[in-house]
């Protein structure tokens, strides 16, 4: 079993981090990834954009069964690591589910 990446912030509190997720993070947080350095910090902003953050609440829910409400996708959820670590601290994981689904803001209509 994995263990989670440690990360010390300036609350002096630790946060256990899924190395998944932080890996999911560092590679994924904008189509500008190459200029975006890994997180180290949890307080500093995490430069997410917003088709990022929709990719980020499927891959939640897909791997570790984390669902995010739609009343729930405001920035400053995703803003810091803190502040999204918050955020799934406050969810109960019912497990992955295999399958994604996309907020109903964000659904397409069909045409």
């Amino acid at each position: 079993m994995a263990t989670g990446v440690g990360i010390v912030g300036a609350r002096f509190r630790r946060m256990e981090i899924s190395p998944k997720l932080k890996e999911y993070l560092d590679n994924n947080r904008s189509v500008y990834r190459d200029s975006l350095p890994p997180i180290t910090d949890p307080d500093k902003s995490l430069h997410i954009d917003s088709l990022s953050v929709i990719r980020l609440v499927a891959f939640l829910e897909n791997e570790f069964g984390s669902r995010i409400e739609d009343e729930e996708l405001i920035a400053d959820n995703f803003a810091t690591l803190w502040q999204l670590g918050q955020l799934l601290a406050t969810k109960a994981p019912t497990g992955p589910t295999g399958e994604a689904k996309l907020p109903s803001t964000a659904r397409l209509k069909k045409e």
